[in-house]
């Protein structure tokens, strides 16, 4: 791509950033395993997935103002785990620049939540079970100032078990076995959005990451609906 507009830079900007911060856990090269999966009627073989594996490498993306260029001409990208949390941060940009200080911007779980509610009274958001065993809430916090995005293994299942879904480890070629669903929070939605991805894919390690990050924090829930989160995380 020649020329590329500055949002798409930005995008692809911040993905690599998250590329490097999680050792490839997040990865937007991905797409020809993901696309392997969504097209096969069945789950896709081992040898399938190791030829698609092939074409996943974010090193292999080069990105600068003028063009953006692949190592492979077989290679494609995916923005599905950044682009939505960076559609929201715009609108929200967007009402603040008219004059809007107290609003919350939301798009399909992800969100972004400026000032109060109403005077002394902050914006309250409940974060929803992966398991129906669990009831409709999982917990509901206060938030002001702060983007929340959540992933889970729930949402776009290749199998019954949810054991196969479309968060992969860039990796392995496979859905990381841990986390049934993991909830961010941070200062940007784009962010939060590519965070909730990465620590789905990282498991236990992904929380420890996301402690040691400014301004950052995460609720989990295993497979086995164990609560993982960060010391930072309150609860309301």
């Amino acid at each position: 791509t020649k020329d590329p507009h500055p949002a798409l830079l930005a995008v692809l900007q911040q993905s690599q950033e998250l590329s490097q911060l999680t050792d490839g856990a997040f990865d937007i090269t991905i797409n020809p395993l993901l696309a392997l999966y969504q097209s096969s009627e069945t789950l896709p073989t081992a040898e399938e997935i190791q030829k698609a594996l092939a074409l996943v490498d974010y090193h292999k993306l080069d990105i600068n103002p003028r063009t953006v260029s692949f190592d492979d001409a077989e290679m494609s990208i995916t923005l599905d785990g950044v682009a939505k949390g960076f559609i929201v941060d715009e609108g929200v940009s967007v009402l603040q620049k008219f004059g809007f200080a107290n609003v919350m911007v939301e798009a399909g779980g992800d969100l972004m939540a400026l000032g109060e509610k109403s005077p002394a009274s902050p914006w309250k958001i409940g974060l929803q079970a992966p398991r129906a065993e669990m009831g409709n809430l999982l917990t509901t916090m206060s938030v002001e100032n702060q983007a929340i995005a959540t992933s889970g293994d729930y949402m776009q299942a290749f199998s019954a078990d949810l054991v196969n879904h479309h968060i992969i480890d860039p990796r392995s070629g496979y859905s990381s076995p841990e986390l049934a669903s993991v909830s961010v929070i941070a200062p940007s939605v784009m962010l939060a959005d590519g965070l909730a991805t990465s620590v789905m894919v990282m498991g236990q390690a992904g929380l420890d990451l996301i402690e040691e990050m400014p301004h950052c924090e995460a609720y989990a829930v295993t497979k086995n609906t164990l609560v993982l989160k960060t010391s930072g995380f309150r609860e309301s």
